[in-house]
């Protein structure tokens, strides 16, 4: 076998193989074939878990929107009408008051309709005024009548005076103002004529109270009531002459002194006939003096409806909606402030609604209107500070009082503080940070620690003894940013892991306290 072995291969070679066997041998002798020889044991590193007590998870809770920045005092202007823009007449970063006509649109039609509205306008004015020299004539006609009515009053006034206090009186007994006794045979009505004329004697005190009242305005009522009170004062001076004609010569009077006061009282007679007529025709000099006015009126210009007026407001009318057609051909800025944005060119056409330019006031700050959902909303309050994309502070100005139905948020409004790094027109991130409540029975903690199941949400504790993972199941609440609100399950002194992710229940830990 060696010999062929030599004769295959040489000598040297096959000695080479055999005292590499024989090596080999003796490795594996030596260092394996030991059955009593342990290999080292290779130590197993458990996974690292951070616990913490849900109450100092349950700080303040964060939540983010996004927005876009832009001025407090910001229009965005479009054009009104369409047609070719024949000027613009400012540039880009340009400051502008408020009223000024940045851009014009051609409108030769509607220039014609401003000049024709004018012209009517115009003309109704001046036929207007050739009506006013006769209200004015008819104005000063009435007021010439009240000053006599006026008087008229006054001086009746004085003669129903005389009459009563002078001559009825004498055939009265009077006690405080009042008639207590009549002088003659009243033949059963000497009672009566005591009431009647203690009634006169409060009729003749309104009379004196009106005088100081007197005016264009109260004058014809004043009349009216003074002609009803001289038919009463009538009535009285007839029924005390009846009185009189009934009285007999031969116990009362002589016939001498009966006549001459029959006498006395057809002068009295006499006398308030002639206020009466006196007051009936300064009335109806003060009822035809007023329609005068009113018929001038008419046919004149006042600030009251006529013929004119309405003419001049009918003119009034088309001169407003051609300078509104005309209006519509500029585009002109409503508030100051600087050209952030300009679209229009000079030749172009450009259609109704096109959008013109944005002018914003810089100088007077930056807003921000961004939207939350309705259980966000309830934790904001007006007032609350903000971040503005982690460079920027803000204020929470105002927040919507209900669910937009276009959005399905509610809307809320941020001023924004100064900062160099914000510009109007960017799109920002809003962080809002709202407390946690003191309510003891919901506990807010991170998303992270909630690992969701087949059989619903849990979160992981660790058997203090084992140190193995155990799941608890909770019900959960509303989610509010990066936290969300565990209603049941767990309590604010249980102490949880904070990160759930990628854990299973049983696994044995090490455990990093937070």
């Amino acid at each position: 076998m060696l010999n062929r072995l030599y004769t295959w291969y040489g000598k040297k070679v096959v000695l080479g193989v055999f005292a590499l066997l024989i090596a080999l041998a003796t490795y594996v002798f030596f260092f394996m074939g030991n059955s009593t020889t342990k290999e080292p044991e290779v130590a197993v590193k458990l996974p690292s878990v951070e616990v913490g007590s849900a109450a100092n998870t349950s700080g303040d809770s964060t939540f983010t929107s996004v927005g876009t920045l832009q001025a407090v005092s910001e229009a965005t202007l479009q054009t009104e009408s369409g047609g070719r823009i024949i000027g613009v007449y400012t540039e880009l970063g340009a400051s502008v008051r408020a009223g000024t006509i940045i851009a014009k649109l051609e409108g030769a039609s509607e220039s014609a309709q401003l000049l024709q509205a004018q012209g009517a306008y115009e003309a109704a004015i001046a036929g207007a005024r050739s009506g006013e020299v006769g209200v004015d004539g008819a104005k000063e006609a009435l007021a010439s009548s009240v000053t006599a009515s006026i008087n008229t009053f006054q001086s009746s006034l004085i003669t129903v005076d005389n009459i009563l206090h002078n001559d009825i009186d004498t055939y009265f007994s009077i006690s405080d103002g009042k008639a207590v006794g009549f002088k003659l045979d009243g033949r059963g009505k000497s009672q009566q004529l005591n009431n009647e004329r203690s009634a006169l004697e409060v009729v003749y005190v309104s009379w004196v109270e009106s005088k100081s009242m007197l005016s264009e305005e109260t004058i014809v009522p004043t009349l009216e009531k003074a002609r009803i009170d001289t038919l009463r004062i009538a009535a009285f001076i007839d029924t005390l002459t009846i009185i009189v004609q009934d009285q007999d010569t031969k116990t009362e009077f002589k016939q001498e002194e009966k006549d001459a006061v029959i006498a006395q009282m057809f002068g009295l007679r006499s006398s308030i006939n002639a206020v009466l007529k006196q007051l009936e025709g300064d009335q109806a000099t003060l009822d035809g003096a007023e329609k005068a006015v009113e018929q001038a009126e008419i046919a004149g210009s006042t600030q009251v409806s006529s013929a004119s007026s309405a003419q001049v407001k009918i003119a009034l009318g088309s001169l407003r909606a051609a300078q509104a057609n005309h209006e519509k051909t500029l585009v002109r800025t409503p508030i100051s402030g600087v050209v952030n944005a300009l679209y229009l060119k000079t030749g172009e056409f450009a259609s109704p609604a096109t959008p013109a330019a944005i002018i914003a006031n810089n100088n007077q700050g930056l807003e921000v209107v961004t939207s939350v959902s309705q259980e966000e909303s309830v934790l904001l309050t007006v007032g609350d500070a903000v971040r503005v994309d982690k460079v920027a502070t803000g204020t929470i100005a105002a927040i919507g009082g209900s669910i937009d139905p276009t959005t399905g948020k509610v809307a809320v409004k941020i001023s924004v503080d100064k900062n160099p790094n914000l510009q109007n027109g960017s799109t920002v991130s809003i962080t809002f940070t709202t407390e946690e409540s003191d309510n003891t029975t919901e506990v807010s903690i991170p998303l992270a620690a909630i690992k969701m199941t087949g059989s619903g949400p849990i979160v992981f504790t660790v058997d203090k003894d084992t140190n193995i993972l155990v799941a608890n199941p909770v019900t959960l609440g509303d989610i509010r940013g990066e936290v969300v609100v565990v209603t049941s399950g767990i309590t604010r002194d249980t102490n949880i892991v904070l990160d759930g992710r990628g854990q299973k229940e049983g696994t044995e830990v090490t455990i990093t306290n937070k």
